[in-house]
């Protein structure tokens, strides 16, 4: 079977930040991806596949009606749909902070880091990439569907990390080695955008700045957020 005329103009609504935003839904592509949100407890609104059906609701499409409605340049044999919700958040961990991240896939493997170290949530700062954007959600590998997502605005971030006792731990390239910081097991590690480094009110806020050396004469000028995130996850969990 096909899509219905209203099936085919809602999900075509989900492939922009704006229908995501307004149906309350994101769109999962791929089998692997799917299944990490459906045992993870997540109720579909729609299921679809070309191939081997994924449950009793599934609908059987074509790949030319998966192609139809797929923002991805190859989509893979399956989608889903399901409502947007929040997940309460995990106790004792670290926070990852967001601060205008705009590259879907470094989105997409920092939820996957905040799986990875069990954070106790990851805070989303105005100005970062919708995390359903459809790289997004592919780069995380189904880690949107366990990790607790919080929005805020830098002022609200930096006054709900502080009213929950969190020390704040900025990355910066002006700072101390990530081995001589004291990592508190509820620290709030923020990553910002590579281009602009943390703003002012960050930098104020922080209880301390993580700088990752450089080897002498490197002309490389800073790293991919999401492999800086990972290496300070790893020092701040040793």
């Amino acid at each position: 079977m096909s899509w219905t005329n209203p099936e085919r103009k809602w999900l075509r609504e989900l492939q922009h930040r704006k229908g995501r935003e307004n149906h309350q839904a994101i769109v999962v592509e791929g089998r692997k991806a799917i299944a990490e949100f459906l045992l993870s407890g997540w109720e579909p609104l729609l299921l679809a596949t070309t191939g081997e059906s994924l449950g009793p609701t599934c609908l059987e499409v074509t790949a030319r009606d998966l192609r139809e409605v797929s923002s991805l340049d190859s989509p893979p044999d399956s989608l889903a749909v399901f409502a947007s919700k929040e997940l309460p958040e995990r106790g004792g961990g670290m926070v990852l902070v967001l601060d205008r991240i705009q590259d879907p896939g470094n989105a997409g493997t920092l939820l996957r880091m905040a799986d990875w170290f069990g954070l106790s949530y990851l805070l989303h700062l105005s100005g970062s990439v919708d995390l359903g954007n459809p790289k997004t959600v592919q780069a995380s590998m189904g880690s949107l569907a366990r990790v607790p997502v919080r929005y805020a605005s830098e002022s609200e971030a930096i006054e709900l990390l502080h009213a929950q006792g969190r020390p704040i731990i900025v990355a910066d390239l002006n700072g101390t080695a990530p081995s001589s910081i004291n990592w508190s097991p509820n620290a709030a590690l923020v990553v910002s955008n590579e281009g602009q480094g943390p703003s002012e009110a960050w930098q104020n806020a922080a209880t301390a700045v993580a700088t990752i050396a450089r080897a002498s004469g490197s002309k490389t000028d800073s790293l991919n957020v999401a492999t800086a995130a990972s290496m300070l996850l790893y020092e701040a969990h040793r």
